[in-house]
């Protein structure tokens, strides 16, 4: 009985269980990708704080919306007609200009700005 009380009580709060839900291959990717954007890279301090940052996205957005928004972001950097599916349509760019504001919050939090 109280293990099904247990479960009804996780279901019932909205996200908090499972929001920061990320595969541990995306954390590793973001945390060497932003530990090479701010040297010295293999710095413990600099890990660290990317580890920071990338916990702090994941309060704040869902691991689907972080694929999607992350994606946009990248999509806008590619050169070329190809490049064009993500620099045009409005919804892209604001996917794409939420993450940066997301990014940058969770970078100075973790004191990387």
């Amino acid at each position: 009985m109280k293990k099904h009380l247990v479960w009804l009580t996780l279901s019932l709060l909205p996200g908090t269980v499972f929001a920061y839900d990320y595969p541990t291959f995306d954390r590793v990717q973001f945390v060497l990708e932003c530990a090479q954007k701010y040297p010295p890279y293999n710095y413990y301090g600099s890990l660290y704080k990317c580890s920071c940052a990338i916990d702090e996205i994941a309060k704040k957005i869902k691991y689907d919306d972080y694929v999607e928004f992350s994606t946009s972001l990248r999509g806008q950097k590619t050169a070329g007609e190809g490049g064009g599916i993500f620099r045009d349509p409005k919804e892209i760019k604001e996917q794409a200009k939420r993450y940066e504001e997301i990014r940058a919050q969770a970078e100075k939090a973790c004191l990387l700005k």
